[in-house]
Protein backbone atom coordinates (compact mmCIF):
# COMPACT_ATOMS: atom_id res chain seq x y z
CA UNK A 1 0.00 0.00 0.00
CA UNK A 2 1.34 3.32 -0.94
CA UNK A 3 1.73 6.07 1.68
CA UNK A 4 -0.36 9.33 1.66
CA UNK A 5 1.55 12.24 -0.06
CA UNK A 6 1.53 13.93 3.13
CA UNK A 7 2.53 11.32 5.01
CA UNK A 8 5.48 10.46 3.32
CA UNK A 9 6.87 14.10 2.74
CA UNK A 10 6.73 14.43 6.84
CA UNK A 11 8.59 10.78 7.13
CA UNK A 12 11.37 12.33 4.32
CA UNK A 13 11.44 15.42 6.45
CA UNK A 14 11.97 13.25 10.08
CA UNK A 15 14.65 11.38 8.58
CA UNK A 16 16.33 14.42 7.08
CA UNK A 17 16.15 15.76 10.82
CA UNK A 18 17.86 12.38 12.50
CA UNK A 19 20.60 12.49 9.86
CA UNK A 20 20.92 16.16 10.50
CA UNK A 21 21.27 15.75 14.37
CA UNK A 22 23.44 12.52 14.28
CA UNK A 23 25.92 14.58 12.24
CA UNK A 24 25.58 17.46 14.13
CA UNK A 25 26.84 15.68 17.32
CA UNK A 26 29.69 13.03 15.18
CA UNK A 27 30.79 16.81 14.11
CA UNK A 28 31.41 18.26 17.44
CA UNK A 29 32.40 14.83 18.85
CA UNK A 30 35.49 14.80 16.47
CA UNK A 31 36.27 18.68 16.68
CA UNK A 32 36.26 18.01 20.80
CA UNK A 33 38.85 15.21 20.11
CA UNK A 34 40.83 17.65 17.41
CA UNK A 35 40.43 20.55 20.17
CA UNK A 36 39.25 22.17 16.97
CA UNK A 37 37.59 25.77 19.04
CA UNK A 38 37.68 27.83 16.12
CA UNK A 39 35.63 24.32 14.29
CA UNK A 40 33.40 24.33 17.10
CA UNK A 41 32.89 28.32 17.13
CA UNK A 42 31.63 27.91 13.43
CA UNK A 43 29.15 24.95 14.09
CA UNK A 44 27.17 26.77 16.71
CA UNK A 45 26.65 29.60 14.82
CA UNK A 46 22.78 30.74 15.45
CA UNK A 47 20.21 28.46 12.73
CA UNK A 48 16.95 30.15 11.73
CA UNK A 49 13.54 28.95 12.79
CA UNK A 50 13.57 25.27 11.92
CA UNK A 51 9.86 23.70 10.73
CA UNK A 52 7.73 23.76 13.35
CA UNK A 53 6.38 20.30 14.54
CA UNK A 54 3.22 19.69 16.59
CA UNK A 55 4.27 19.64 20.74
CA UNK A 56 3.07 15.67 20.53
CA UNK A 57 6.00 14.87 18.03
CA UNK A 58 8.52 16.60 20.52
CA UNK A 59 11.15 14.38 20.69
CA UNK A 60 14.50 13.08 22.48
CA UNK A 61 17.54 12.43 19.72
CA UNK A 62 16.65 9.01 18.21
CA UNK A 63 20.64 7.41 19.48
CA UNK A 64 21.84 9.74 22.89
CA UNK A 65 25.71 11.14 21.92
CA UNK A 66 28.17 10.13 24.11
CA UNK A 67 29.15 13.99 24.72
CA UNK A 68 27.01 15.76 27.18
CA UNK A 69 27.41 19.11 26.20
CA UNK A 70 26.27 17.77 22.21
CA UNK A 71 23.38 15.54 23.74
CA UNK A 72 22.19 18.91 25.62
CA UNK A 73 22.54 20.77 22.37
CA UNK A 74 20.41 18.46 20.45
CA UNK A 75 17.78 18.70 22.93
CA UNK A 76 17.55 22.38 22.50
CA UNK A 77 17.56 21.95 18.50
CA UNK A 78 14.76 19.62 19.22
CA UNK A 79 12.56 20.82 21.76
CA UNK A 80 9.59 22.97 20.36
CA UNK A 81 8.79 24.52 23.60
CA UNK A 82 11.38 27.91 23.75
CA UNK A 83 11.06 27.06 27.73
CA UNK A 84 11.98 23.58 27.37
CA UNK A 85 15.04 25.11 24.54
CA UNK A 86 16.54 27.16 27.00
CA UNK A 87 17.17 24.90 30.01
CA UNK A 88 18.73 22.62 27.46
CA UNK A 89 21.13 25.28 26.33
CA UNK A 90 21.77 26.06 29.83
CA UNK A 91 22.07 22.51 30.74
CA UNK A 92 24.88 22.83 27.69
CA UNK A 93 26.51 25.42 29.16
CA UNK A 94 26.62 24.29 32.40
CA UNK A 95 28.41 20.74 30.97
CA UNK A 96 30.70 22.99 28.82
CA UNK A 97 32.00 24.85 31.82
CA UNK A 98 31.91 22.05 34.25
CA UNK A 99 34.64 20.62 31.21
CA UNK A 100 36.84 23.91 30.94
CA UNK A 101 37.79 23.84 34.63
CA UNK A 102 38.15 20.13 34.51
CA UNK A 103 39.99 20.41 32.01
CA UNK A 104 44.17 19.38 32.47
CA UNK A 105 44.96 17.52 29.37
CA UNK A 106 47.13 20.44 28.00
CA UNK A 107 45.71 23.85 26.66
CA UNK A 108 42.38 25.04 27.58
CA UNK A 109 42.55 27.94 25.34
CA UNK A 110 40.60 25.65 22.27
CA UNK A 111 37.80 25.81 24.50
CA UNK A 112 37.00 29.49 24.83
CA UNK A 113 35.99 30.20 21.57
CA UNK A 114 32.84 27.24 21.94
CA UNK A 115 31.69 28.75 25.45
CA UNK A 116 31.52 32.41 23.77
CA UNK A 117 28.50 30.57 21.75
CA UNK A 118 27.40 28.70 24.67
CA UNK A 119 27.13 31.43 26.68
CA UNK A 120 24.95 33.99 24.29
CA UNK A 121 22.69 30.58 23.02
CA UNK A 122 20.43 30.98 26.39
CA UNK A 123 20.74 35.23 26.67
CA UNK A 124 19.88 35.54 23.32
CA UNK A 125 16.61 33.26 23.90
CA UNK A 126 16.28 34.89 27.04
CA UNK A 127 15.68 37.97 25.87
CA UNK A 128 13.42 37.01 23.11
CA UNK A 129 10.83 35.18 25.95
CA UNK A 130 10.85 38.36 28.26
CA UNK A 131 10.07 40.64 25.26
CA UNK A 132 7.36 38.47 24.52
CA UNK A 133 6.11 38.62 28.13
CA UNK A 134 6.78 42.03 28.55
CA UNK A 135 8.79 41.32 31.94
CA UNK A 136 12.65 40.86 32.89
CA UNK A 137 11.68 36.98 34.93
CA UNK A 138 13.44 34.46 32.55
CA UNK A 139 16.87 37.25 32.23
CA UNK A 140 16.83 37.22 36.24
CA UNK A 141 16.34 33.70 36.37
CA UNK A 142 19.47 33.69 33.99
CA UNK A 143 21.66 36.18 36.11
CA UNK A 144 21.83 33.54 39.16
CA UNK A 145 23.18 30.75 36.65
CA UNK A 146 25.65 32.83 34.82
CA UNK A 147 26.75 34.41 38.24
CA UNK A 148 27.41 30.96 39.60
CA UNK A 149 29.35 29.85 36.59
CA UNK A 150 31.74 32.87 37.00
CA UNK A 151 32.50 32.47 40.69
CA UNK A 152 33.19 28.75 39.90
CA UNK A 153 35.55 30.26 36.67
CA UNK A 154 36.99 33.62 38.58
CA UNK A 155 37.78 31.42 41.44
CA UNK A 156 40.42 29.28 39.65
CA UNK A 157 42.67 31.52 38.08
CA UNK A 158 43.48 29.46 35.26
CA UNK A 159 40.23 29.94 33.67
CA UNK A 160 40.40 33.76 33.71
CA UNK A 161 39.31 33.97 30.10
CA UNK A 162 36.07 31.30 30.65
CA UNK A 163 34.96 33.85 33.76
CA UNK A 164 35.75 36.86 31.32
CA UNK A 165 33.11 35.36 28.55
CA UNK A 166 30.83 34.92 31.69
CA UNK A 167 31.38 38.07 32.82
CA UNK A 168 30.26 39.90 29.50
CA UNK A 169 27.39 37.89 29.75
CA UNK A 170 26.08 39.44 33.06
CA UNK A 171 27.28 42.54 31.97
CA UNK A 172 24.83 42.29 29.00
CA UNK A 173 21.89 41.18 31.13
CA UNK A 174 22.37 44.01 33.75
CA UNK A 175 21.98 46.59 31.42
CA UNK A 176 19.03 45.30 29.63
CA UNK A 177 17.41 44.86 32.99
CA UNK A 178 18.03 48.38 33.71
CA UNK A 179 20.69 47.07 36.81
CA UNK A 180 23.86 48.38 35.61
CA UNK A 181 24.43 49.28 39.47
CA UNK A 182 25.57 45.81 39.63
CA UNK A 183 28.28 45.76 36.84
CA UNK A 184 30.39 47.56 39.67
CA UNK A 185 31.10 45.08 42.13
CA UNK A 186 31.28 42.65 38.72
CA UNK A 187 34.30 44.64 37.01
CA UNK A 188 35.53 44.83 40.45
CA UNK A 189 36.30 41.41 40.82
CA UNK A 190 37.93 41.19 37.28
CA UNK A 191 40.20 43.95 38.74
CA UNK A 192 41.44 42.75 41.24
CA UNK A 193 41.89 39.26 39.95
CA UNK A 194 44.27 40.71 37.55
CA UNK A 195 46.35 42.95 40.19
CA UNK A 196 46.85 39.54 42.17
CA UNK A 197 48.23 38.04 39.31
CA UNK A 198 50.42 40.68 38.76
CA UNK A 199 49.22 42.76 36.30
CA UNK A 200 48.71 46.30 35.74
CA UNK A 201 46.86 45.46 32.30
CA UNK A 202 44.01 42.66 31.74
CA UNK A 203 46.37 41.19 29.23
CA UNK A 204 43.79 41.61 26.04
CA UNK A 205 45.99 40.58 23.34
CA UNK A 206 45.90 36.88 24.73
CA UNK A 207 42.26 36.62 24.74
CA UNK A 208 40.28 35.98 21.68
CA UNK A 209 39.57 39.15 19.52
CA UNK A 210 35.50 38.78 19.93
CA UNK A 211 35.68 38.51 23.38
CA UNK A 212 38.64 41.53 24.00
CA UNK A 213 36.81 43.69 22.18
CA UNK A 214 33.13 43.12 23.91
CA UNK A 215 34.77 43.42 27.26
CA UNK A 216 36.49 46.72 26.47
CA UNK A 217 33.11 47.86 24.75
CA UNK A 218 30.89 46.73 28.04
CA UNK A 219 32.98 47.82 30.39
CA UNK A 220 33.37 51.59 28.91
CA UNK A 221 29.94 51.67 28.41
CA UNK A 222 29.70 51.08 32.47
CA UNK A 223 32.10 53.60 32.52
CA UNK A 224 30.20 56.38 30.48
CA UNK A 225 27.37 55.48 32.72
CA UNK A 226 29.10 55.84 35.88
CA UNK A 227 30.66 59.49 34.59
CA UNK A 228 34.15 57.92 34.38
CA UNK A 229 34.96 59.49 31.28
CA UNK A 230 38.38 58.97 30.83
CA UNK A 231 38.65 55.65 31.62
CA UNK A 232 35.47 55.35 28.55
CA UNK A 233 37.88 56.65 26.38
CA UNK A 234 40.23 54.68 26.63
CA UNK A 235 38.69 51.26 26.91
CA UNK A 236 35.97 52.31 23.98
CA UNK A 237 39.02 53.50 22.13
CA UNK A 238 40.87 50.42 22.48
CA UNK A 239 37.45 48.34 21.76
CA UNK A 240 37.19 50.54 17.68
CA UNK A 241 41.02 50.14 17.42
CA UNK A 242 40.82 46.33 17.57
CA UNK A 243 37.10 45.65 15.68
CA UNK A 244 36.92 44.66 12.44
CA UNK A 245 36.11 47.24 10.01
CA UNK A 246 33.80 45.11 8.37
CA UNK A 247 31.69 45.33 11.60
CA UNK A 248 29.90 48.18 10.99
CA UNK A 249 27.24 47.45 13.55
CA UNK A 250 29.72 46.80 16.48
CA UNK A 251 31.45 49.95 15.66
CA UNK A 252 28.14 51.66 15.41
CA UNK A 253 27.33 50.44 19.36
CA UNK A 254 31.40 51.58 20.10
CA UNK A 255 30.83 55.38 18.85
CA UNK A 256 27.57 55.59 20.39
CA UNK A 257 29.91 56.02 23.64
CA UNK A 258 32.82 56.52 22.10
CA UNK A 259 31.73 60.03 20.61
CA UNK A 260 30.73 62.10 23.78
CA UNK A 261 33.64 60.92 25.55
CA UNK A 262 36.19 62.23 22.64
CA UNK A 263 33.99 65.53 22.28
CA UNK A 264 34.47 65.39 26.49
CA UNK A 265 38.29 65.78 25.80
CA UNK A 266 38.19 67.94 22.67
CA UNK A 267 39.02 65.61 20.33
CA UNK A 268 35.94 65.42 18.02
CA UNK A 269 35.86 62.24 16.23
CA UNK A 270 35.45 63.13 11.97
CA UNK A 271 31.71 63.69 10.51
CA UNK A 272 32.58 61.63 7.35
CA UNK A 273 33.04 58.51 10.25
CA UNK A 274 29.70 59.56 11.79
CA UNK A 275 27.96 59.68 8.66
CA UNK A 276 29.55 56.09 7.68
CA UNK A 277 28.08 54.75 10.98
CA UNK A 278 24.61 56.41 11.06
CA UNK A 279 25.15 58.77 14.25
CA UNK A 280 25.92 62.00 11.92
CA UNK A 281 22.14 63.44 12.59
CA UNK A 282 22.51 63.12 16.38
CA UNK A 283 26.38 64.15 17.23
CA UNK A 284 27.53 66.02 14.67
CA UNK A 285 25.44 69.07 15.06
CA UNK A 286 25.96 68.68 18.53
CA UNK A 287 30.37 68.22 17.87
CA UNK A 288 29.89 71.67 15.42
CA UNK A 289 28.08 73.73 18.20
CA UNK A 290 30.52 73.07 21.30
CA UNK A 291 33.64 73.49 18.83
CA UNK A 292 32.34 76.96 17.51
CA UNK A 293 31.25 77.92 21.12
CA UNK A 294 28.02 77.99 20.56
CA UNK A 295 26.00 77.48 23.62
CA UNK A 296 22.82 78.27 22.45
CA UNK A 297 23.16 75.87 19.39
CA UNK A 298 24.53 73.01 21.61
CA UNK A 299 21.08 73.85 24.12
CA UNK A 300 19.03 73.66 20.83
CA UNK A 301 20.56 70.41 19.67
CA UNK A 302 20.51 69.18 23.04
CA UNK A 303 17.17 68.99 23.74
CA UNK A 304 16.28 67.77 20.18
CA UNK A 305 17.94 64.81 20.75
CA UNK A 306 16.87 64.36 24.25
CA UNK A 307 14.81 61.25 23.98
CA UNK A 308 17.50 59.02 21.75
CA UNK A 309 20.66 60.52 24.60
CA UNK A 310 18.86 58.75 27.46
CA UNK A 311 17.75 55.82 25.23
CA UNK A 312 21.40 55.22 25.08
CA UNK A 313 22.38 56.66 28.09
CA UNK A 314 24.98 59.21 26.80
CA UNK A 315 22.72 62.10 27.71
CA UNK A 316 24.56 62.99 31.09
CA UNK A 317 27.83 63.04 29.57
CA UNK A 318 27.00 64.64 26.48
CA UNK A 319 25.18 67.26 29.08
CA UNK A 320 28.26 68.37 30.63
CA UNK A 321 29.20 68.79 27.04
CA UNK A 322 27.94 72.59 27.44
CA UNK A 323 30.32 73.76 29.88
CA UNK A 324 33.24 72.63 27.03
CA UNK A 325 30.79 75.09 24.35
CA UNK A 326 31.62 77.95 27.30
CA UNK A 327 34.96 77.37 27.22
CA UNK A 328 35.36 77.84 23.93
CA UNK A 329 32.82 80.65 24.02
CA UNK A 330 35.23 82.42 26.43
CA UNK A 331 38.26 81.84 24.23
CA UNK A 332 36.29 83.13 21.83
CA UNK A 333 35.88 86.91 23.14
CA UNK A 334 39.81 86.38 25.06
CA UNK A 335 40.78 85.67 21.57
CA UNK A 336 38.66 89.31 20.71
CA UNK A 337 40.04 91.07 23.38
CA UNK A 338 43.07 90.18 22.62
CA UNK A 339 43.58 91.38 19.81
CA UNK A 340 41.70 95.17 20.72
CA UNK A 341 44.20 95.47 23.37
CA UNK A 342 47.32 94.60 21.04
CA UNK A 343 45.65 97.53 18.53
CA UNK A 344 45.84 100.12 21.60
CA UNK A 345 49.28 99.50 22.57
CA UNK A 346 48.07 97.84 25.76
CA UNK A 347 49.60 94.06 24.68
CA UNK A 348 51.36 93.89 27.96
CA UNK A 349 47.97 94.05 30.34
CA UNK A 350 45.96 91.84 27.48
CA UNK A 351 45.54 89.51 30.13
CA UNK A 352 43.17 91.70 32.35
CA UNK A 353 39.91 91.88 30.82
CA UNK A 354 37.31 93.87 31.60
CA UNK A 355 34.08 91.62 32.21
CA UNK A 356 31.51 93.46 30.48
CA UNK A 357 32.33 91.62 26.91
CA UNK A 358 31.73 88.11 29.28
CA UNK A 359 28.51 89.22 30.30
CA UNK A 360 27.45 90.18 26.92
CA UNK A 361 28.89 87.32 25.07
CA UNK A 362 26.46 84.93 27.75
CA UNK A 363 23.96 87.02 28.22
CA UNK A 364 23.70 86.23 24.09
CA UNK A 365 24.40 82.62 24.02
CA UNK A 366 22.72 81.66 27.26
CA UNK A 367 20.35 84.59 29.17
CA UNK A 368 22.53 84.78 31.71
CA UNK A 369 22.67 87.94 34.04
CA UNK A 370 25.80 89.46 35.45
CA UNK A 371 25.97 87.59 38.81
CA UNK A 372 25.27 83.97 36.22
CA UNK A 373 28.27 85.15 34.16
CA UNK A 374 30.39 85.54 37.43
CA UNK A 375 29.16 82.35 39.12
CA UNK A 376 30.10 80.15 35.22
CA UNK A 377 33.44 81.72 35.16
CA UNK A 378 34.49 80.68 38.87
CA UNK A 379 33.16 76.81 38.10
CA UNK A 380 35.19 77.19 35.13
CA UNK A 381 38.54 78.51 36.70
CA UNK A 382 37.52 76.03 39.58
CA UNK A 383 37.56 72.41 37.14
CA UNK A 384 40.72 73.75 35.28
CA UNK A 385 38.80 74.93 32.10
CA UNK A 386 40.30 78.49 32.72
CA UNK A 387 43.38 79.62 34.18
CA UNK A 388 43.25 82.89 35.98
CA UNK A 389 41.06 84.97 38.65
CA UNK A 390 38.24 86.90 39.06
CA UNK A 391 38.56 90.59 40.42
CA UNK A 392 35.39 91.56 41.82
CA UNK A 393 36.50 94.89 42.99
CA UNK A 394 37.78 96.09 39.74
CA UNK A 395 35.39 93.92 37.70
CA UNK A 396 38.56 92.25 35.84
CA UNK A 397 39.29 88.29 34.77
CA UNK A 398 42.90 88.04 35.12
CA UNK A 399 44.08 85.37 32.87
CA UNK A 400 47.31 83.02 32.80
CA UNK A 401 49.76 84.36 30.56
CA UNK A 402 51.35 81.08 30.06
CA UNK A 403 47.86 78.88 29.20
CA UNK A 404 44.99 80.38 29.68
CA UNK A 405 42.67 78.02 28.64
CA UNK A 406 44.48 74.39 29.48
CA UNK A 407 43.99 71.10 27.26
CA UNK A 408 40.49 69.45 28.38
CA UNK A 409 41.89 66.25 29.20
CA UNK A 410 43.84 68.31 32.03
CA UNK A 411 40.19 69.10 33.89
CA UNK A 412 38.81 68.13 36.70
CA UNK A 413 38.05 64.28 35.54
CA UNK A 414 34.20 64.78 36.63
CA UNK A 415 33.61 67.82 35.05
Amino acid sequence: LKRPKGQAAHLRHRMASEDDSAAFAARFEQLVVNRDGHGLHVLLRPVGERCKRPRDEERQPTQRPTDTTAGMLLLARNAVAREARLEALLGALRSWCTRYLEWRDGPDDWMVLPLLRLEAGPRLLANQLDRKAGSGRIRKKLVEAFREHFQRLHRDGRKRAGALVMCCGLLRLYFGLGQANQCSFLLAAVSKQAQRGGEQRLGLEQLPKALAVSLCFLWGKHCVLDGKVAEAEERLGWALANCPATSTVHRQQILAYLVPCRLRFGRPVARATMHRHGLENCYAGLAASVTRGDVRGFSHELQSHEAELISVGTYLVVEKLKLLALRNLCRAVHSQQCAQAEQAGHANNQHKQDLTPYERAFRWQDDCDADETICILAHLIYIGAIRGYLSDEHRKVVFSKDLPFPDPATWCPKA
